[in-house]
C-alpha cells in the first residue's frame, strides 16, 4: 500500500471526491512530484452564485473556478470538432471516438501543441499536428466557441465597472498529450506577457473536456497576486533602461525561463517571501471556466491521464475597451514565435 502523506495545517476546502490533496501525484514541468505538503484544493463556485460571492472570491483569491458556466454538450461538441480537425495528423488512437481525444501513443514531442512547440524547438513544417492546431485558431468553430455568451456574461459579472468588455482576438488552444514531460506549463503570471498595459485584464481558462487532478490542468499558487505584483514591480525596475519594445517583452534580457519564473513548482512555493504557499489543484469538468487575475501565479501539471486522454483547453483574455489594454493581444491571431 502506498504511503499516505502527512497532513499539513487545516485546509479551507477538501475535495469530496478525491480527499486529501497531498495524496495526489502532481508533477511539474521538470517531471518532479510536487511535495504533498504544498498541495491543496481550489474551491469551486456554482455558476448561480450571487454576483457578490463571485466578485468577492475573485478579489480576495485572485482566481475563481466557476462550475457549469457553459453547457456541457456544447463543450464536448467543440472537443469533437477540434479533434476531427486535427485527426489527419495521426494524433488520435485508431478507432477511438474523437470526443474522447485518446492519444495514439509514441513520441509525444511529435505531437507538440501550441504554447509548447517553440520551447521544444518544434516547427509547423515538421509537425503536422502543430500546423493544424495553429490554423485552427482562425476557424469559425474556434472563434464561435471563444465568443460564447455564457463566458462574456460571467466576465461582466466579475467586472461590472468595465464600460465595454473586449475579448482579445489572440487566444491560445493548448493541448497536452499524456506522459509528455517538459511540456507542462511553467510557473508564471500572465502580466509578464501583457506588459503593454496595466494589470487590468482578465483571463478565462476553459478546459475543453474533463480534466481530473492528475491530467494536467492548471494549478494556482494560493494568495499569490501580491507576490506576482511584487515580482512584476521588480522586473519593471530592472527593465527601466531597456527600449520600449524590450521592456514590454516577456523574453527580454532580464527574464528567465522564456518569460516564466520557474519549472520547479515545489521549490517556488517554499521559497517566496518567507511564506509556504500551497499549489491549489482541481477536478475540472467540461463546462467549467476558471477566471484569474493577470498577476495570479499559476502553472500546470504533467498530463498523466489514466485513460490516455489529451488535455485540451483554451486561454481567453478580456479587457475594458474604454481603458488601456495590450493592443498586441487584441488584434492578431496566435502564431508560434510571435513574441507574446
Amino acid at each position: 500500500m502506498a504511503a499516505v502523506a502527512s497532513r499539513p495545517a487545516p485546509m479551507a476546502y477538501e475535495s469530496p471526491k478525491w480527499g486529501f490533496a497531498g495524496n495526489m501525484k502532481i508533477e511539474d514541468n521538470s517531471g518532479a512530484l510536487i511535495d504533498p505538503d504544498v498541495l491543496g484544493w481550489l474551491e469551486p463556485l456554482a455558476s448561480d452564485a450571487s454576483d457578490e460571492e463571485l466578485r468577492t472570491r475573485y478579489e480576495q483569491d485572485g482566481v475563481v473556478w466557476v462550475k457549469g458556466v457553459i453547457p456541457r454538450e456544447k463543450v464536448l461538441a467543440m472537443r469533437r470538432t477540434y479533434f476531427e480537425y486535427v485527426a489527419s495528423s495521426g494524433v488520435l488512437k485508431e478507432g477511438s471516438d474523437p470526443t474522447d481525444g485518446i492519444f495514439c501513443g509514441g513520441d509525444p514531442h511529435k505531437f507538440a501543441g501550441p504554447g509548447v512547440a517553440s520551447h521544444l524547438g518544434v516547427t509547423e513544417a515538421e509537425c503536422d499536428f502543430l500546423a493544424k492546431s495553429v490554423s485552427a485558431h482562425q476557424e469559425d468553430f474556434v472563434k464561435t466557441f471563444a465568443q460564447d455568451g455564457h463566458i462574456m456574461n460571467m466576465v461582466k459579472r466579475i467586472k461590472p465597472d468595465w464600460e465595454d468588455p473586449l475579448l482579445f482576438k489572440r487566444q491560445l488552444l493548448r493541448s497536452n498529450v499524456p506522459n509528455s514531460e517538459g511540456t507542462a506549463t511553467k510557473v508564471h503570471f500572465d502580466q509578464i506577457f501583457l506588459r503593454a498595459a496595466p494589470p487590468t485584464s482578465l483571463t478565462a481558462w476553459v478546459p475543453i473536456g474533463d480534466v481530473p487532478p492528475e491530467s494536467g490542468g492548471l494549478i494556482y499558487l494560493e494568495n499569490s497576486v501580491p507576490l506576482g505584483n511584487a515580482i512584476e514591480e521588480e522586473f519593471t525596475r530592472i527593465n527601466a533602461t531597456l527600449s520600449d519594445e524590450q521592456r514590454m517583452s516577456a523574453f527580454n534580457v532580464n527574464m528567465v525561463e522564456r518569460g516564466t519564473l520557474s519549472k520547479d513548482c515545489g521549490k517556488f512555493a517554499r521559497e517566496q517571501d518567507g511564506e509556504k504557499r500551497r499549489w491549489l489543484i482541481a477536478d475540472y469538468e467540461a463546462g467549467d471556466v476558471v477566471f484569474h487575475h493577470p498577476c495570479m501565479i499559476h502553472a500546470s501539471g504533467v498530463n498523466r491521464d489514466p485513460l490516455g486522454r489529451i488535455r485540451l483547453a483554451t486561454d481567453l483574455r478580456f479587457a475594458d475597451r474604454a481603458a488601456p489594454y495590450d493592443y498586441r493581444w487584441a488584434n492578431q491571431y496566435f502564431k508560434p514565435g510571435d513574441g507574446l
